[in-house]
């Protein structure tokens, strides 16, 4: 198995992390990607939200030099899940890339409704990234929907649309939760061929009927196969297999 490399970034460079830190600070901001053979899709919107919970958490770095030398540091052989991440360090904090190989990517999700909405920062991804994966692990299913006042918002490590009549559905954009690059690249996409978009405010039984996908960096298109005590889902042949493509064509190297 190959193992994750650590770099540090340090006086306005990265360099391997010498020692495992058992000890390591509380995240404050986070962003990961795939990487296939050097080549990402839409890693400038990666950077820009990482950028972005940067300075939302107060913490003032170069976030353009920092992204430069991630890119320099990077595979160009293989998949590989490498993450973006500022932790606690000292009175600041300290700016890292875990470069990781990338688990296996899956078709489907099974998904069942949250019993809690533990995020306390929801528009900034890193801080509760944790309390999410316990959330998604006791689910007893793929994948955790969180609810803001008994609507649908998004999932716990991912983002949630879905087709209803031909037309792609997103959550509200003023409902607080995650930005998601792949939700931004489908819904470009949606825009530039012409189909249908809605902003939707639903429960999960108002979902009965819809195809439900669930929208990663790491998996992509997933397609929601059974909502654990929710909402019958559908599967339109044909539809996800051209979608997924379509995201796919827009991994580019860096």
């Amino acid at each position: 198995m190959v193992d994750t490399t650590i770099y540090r970034w340090a006086n306005g460079s990265l360099a391997v992390e010498e020692w495992c830190d058992t000890n390591p600070g509380a995240v404050r901001v986070a962003d990961s990607f795939l990487l296939v053979d050097g080549a990402v899709v839409a890693f400038d919107r990666h950077v820009a939200r990482f950028a972005e919970g940067l300075h939302a958490q107060g913490i003032a770095v170069d976030a353009d030099a920092f992204a430069t030398s991630v890119v320099a540091h990077l595979p160009r052989d293989g998949r590989w899940f490498p993450r973006l991440e500022a932790i606690d360090y000292g009175d600041g904090a300290l700016l890292r890339l875990l470069v990781r190989p990338a688990p296996d990517a899956l078709d489907t999700a099974t998904l069942a409704t949250a019993s809690v909405d533990p995020r306390t920062l929801p528009t900034v991804k890193g801080p509760d990234l944790a309390a999410l994966g316990n959330l998604r692990r006791d689910s007893g299913a793929d994948e955790a929907i969180i609810l803001t006042d008994g609507i649908v918002t998004e999932g716990a490590w991912s983002s949630i649309v879905w087709w209803t009549n031909d037309r792609l559905h997103r959550v509200d954009p003023a409902i607080p939760r995650l930005s998601s690059v792949t939700e931004e690249v489908l819904v470009d996409h949606a825009r530039y061929i012409g189909a249908p978009i809605a902003d939707s405010r639903v429960t999960p039984e108002e979902m009965e009927g819809s195809e439900v996908w669930v929208l990663s960096a790491l998996h992509g298109i997933r397609v929601a196969t059974v909502w654990i005590g929710g909402p019958t889902l559908h599967v339109e042949p044909g539809r996800v297999e051209y979608w997924r493509q379509q995201y796919t064509n827009r991994r580019a190297e860096i």
